[in-house]
């Protein structure tokens, strides 16, 4: 991954009437080449960041550039520069077809007239529309209709790509071959930078590079999900079935220092799961030791939190 940042703001802020903040002092670096999430709940300030950096909306403050261009004396180059898919886009012309519509935006973005035909098919091909390329855009599926948009936002190529939200419409299907296709073609092979805006943490895991997490319009925390995950309390919970006396074991464990919690999950025949709070994770040996002291054994034993990012965001955002 080339280590230039292609999108860089400094404590970019937007206050609307009322004194309003929806984006307070905002700084970031994207690198080109990177996969970088933008998540956060509703209202976190995901979409004014992306309006802001793809000039709609003008900073209250702070600076931003995207592709060596300021947004707010550049406008123009910046928007050569990005394409932007947004959910429930409405701008289609439905009574045209997808290759005229596609045709239409590329005269807007200034491809030169021999290049338009080529770049059409290539991106109708790209996200598995060929054989809707005469169908008018009004026949379309509303999954299709997104296909299309994201289509459009590569019409020029651009080597940026902002999509927010750009899989809610989508089922599972074609929302894994989108989000495949966004990875290893845009990023991995074509080396384009995408900035993947999304309240669903499932989106984000194991498919971006870095993740920004948002709260109330401020950065919270910035990484890779594996570099957020280092940075929670080593504090863990095991699910632990064990055979024999469980009032005993259950007893030696909570003398034990450093196993801060013992809940009794369910209860077989020979068999009781428990569910063994540790303050951290070298305390697992003192958990096996309490076993063997209450005459027992351990059956099956696994973790049952984890570093993913819905519990790194809830650690970040006090949630």
């Amino acid at each position: 991954m080339d280590r230039r940042p292609i999108i860089e703001t400094r404590n970019l802020s937007k206050t609307y009437r009322g004194n309003v903040r929806a984006v307070r002092d905002v700084s970031l670096s994207v690198y080109a080449g990177e996969l970088f999430g933008l998540f956060g709940p509703n209202g976190a300030g995901k979409s004014t960041i992306v309006r802001m950096l793809s000039t709609l909306l003008s900073p209250s403050g702070g600076t931003a550039v995207v592709n060596g261009y300021d947004v707010m004396q550049q406008e123009i180059q910046v928007r050569a520069s990005i394409g932007l898919v947004t959910a429930d886009e409405r701008s289609f012309y439905g009574r045209l077809t997808c290759a005229q519509n596609l045709h239409f935006y590329a005269a807007m973005q200034n491809v030169p007239r021999r290049q338009i035909a080529g770049r059409t098919q290539a991106v109708l091909e790209l996200f598995g529309l060929t054989h809707k390329a005469h169908a008018r855009v009004q026949s379309l599926s509303t999954g299709q209709m997104q296909r299309l948009n994201m289509a459009r936002a590569l019409i020029h190529d651009p080597p940026l790509l902002f999509l927010d939200e750009p899989t809610k419409s989508m089922d599972v299907q074609t929302s894994d071959f989108v989000k495949a296709l966004i990875k290893e073609e845009l990023v991995g092979r074509q080396g384009k930078t995408v900035l993947f805006i999304s309240h669903e943490l499932y989106e984000m895991d194991n498919f971006c590079d870095r993740v920004v997490i948002l709260a109330e319009g401020q950065v919270q925390a910035v990484g890779t999900p594996a570099e957020l995950g280092a940075l929670l309390p080593r504090r863990a919970v095991y699910r632990v079935v064990v055979e024999g006396d469980a009032a005993l074991i259950e007893r030696q464990w909570l003398a034990t220092p450093g196993i801060e919690g013992v809940t009794a999950v369910s209860q077989g025949a020979a068999t009781t799961a428990f569910d063994v709070t540790l303050a951290d994770e070298s305390v697992w040996l003192a958990v096996m030791q309490g076993v063997v002291e209450g005459n027992g054994r351990i059956e099956t034993y696994r973790r049952v939190d984890d570093a993913s990012l819905r519990r790194i965001v809830e650690h970040f955002s006090g949630g």
